[in-house]
């Protein structure tokens, strides 16, 4: 009975010394375990690691494995954001009217067909389900959108046969006769760029009748009270040039890489299609009423344009851009919106 007793007591003193032993060998790991984060940390600190990327991925793959896909349209307000001039008659915008292309007023209730074309910037990274969606606004700018379809398209690497792809829809026109522009908006969840993502085609067309007259609308989609400016200008997309056969080694005057071919692109269109290098003609009248003015949030303005050509014998067809700017406090403006106008006679 004593020895049993005994045994008893020593398995229980074992059993105590046991979990003391496995609770202080925790203790002494996670001492351990912070010492060594610290370390880390001051190493880290010393030696300037980099950060992780903006898009919270922790491994850094080099860019000759991860390529990204970079969904794009002809995008107006990316484009004047860098400098460059543009037209609002889209040309990644087209309206048919059975097989027909469009280029005039649009009939009310009137059913067309829309397509929207969409390139890839990226040479490597090819984009499957790329989203389109098409919607209108009424003629103007800043004026509400109205929802019309969306669909997806399987867009090929730049360079390759499924590149532009194509998105078609079908669209009804208002029963209110007017003007509406079409804007078509991409995305992509991992997009290069998403800021050339929004297009925008509105274009208008009206005899000159001494002289041709326009009116759209500007509306202030802010919550506070903004300042507007309307000016015109008689840029239009420029012919392209023929492609050159070869590229990097193949051509002693050929740029060494992509980059660089794509660098010296911008720098190019940049000296020759920057914004305010295309005033209006010596020849012409864009008389624009209002021109500058304000509105409070929610408000809209009738702006009338009138253009005329100096010339009375004058025949054929002339096109201008109406852009409208914001104005802020500090005098920056912020392009909001635009119309291209067309003049014909004869």
């Amino acid at each position: 009975m004593v020895g049993s007793l005994v045994d008893h007591i020593r398995i229980a003193a074992l059993l105590l010394f046991t979990a003391d032993f496995w609770k202080r060998l925790a203790a002494g790991l996670k001492a351990l375990f912070a010492t060594v984060c610290m370390l880390l940390c001051r190493l880290a600190k010393r030696q300037r690691l980099p950060s992780p990327a903006q898009n919270d991925c922790c491994i850094q793959l080099p860019p000759d494995i991860y390529k990204r896909a970079d969904p794009l349209l002809y995008a107006q307000y990316y484009l004047m954001a860098q400098g460059l001039a543009v037209t609002w008659d889209n040309p990644d915008i087209d309206i048919f009217d059975g097989a027909t292309l469009v280029t005039g007023a649009l009939k009310p209730a009137h059913r067309y067909r829309v397509r929207v074309r969409v390139w890839n910037g990226s040479y490597d990274a090819p984009a499957v389900g790329v989203g389109v969606a098409l919607s209108y606004l009424s003629f103007g700018a800043q004026t509400v959108s109205h929802p019309i379809a969306s669909t997806g398209v399987n867009l090929g690497a730049k360079g390759t046969i499924d590149c532009p792809a194509y998105a078609e829809f079908g669209w009804t026109t208002p029963a209110i006769g007017g003007h509406y522009c079409l804007q078509a908006q991409l995305s992509w969840g991992d997009d290069a760029n998403p800021d050339n993502n929004l297009g925008q085609k509105n274009v208008n067309v009206a005899q000159l009748q001494s002289p041709a007259k326009f009116a759209f609308t500007v509306r202030n989609e802010a919550s506070v009270a903004r300042r507007f400016q309307i000016e015109a200008d008689s840029y239009g997309l420029p012919k392209l040039r023929p492609c050159t056969p070869g590229r990097g080694s193949e051509r002693a005057d050929a740029p060494e890489s992509r980059l660089a071919e794509s660098k010296a692109r911008w720098a190019r269109a940049l000296g020759e299609q920057a914004y305010g290098r295309f005033p209006v003609p010596e020849g012409w009248s864009v008389r624009i009423v209002p021109n500058i003015f304000s509105l409070q949030p929610r408000q809209e303005a009738e702006v009338a344009v009138e253009i005329e050509p100096k010339d009375a014998a004058f025949s054929g067809s002339k096109t201008f851009n109406v852009h409208v700017f914001t104005i802020s406090e500090s005098g920056l403006r912020t392009m909001t919106g635009g119309v291209t106008l067309t003049a014909t006679k004869g």
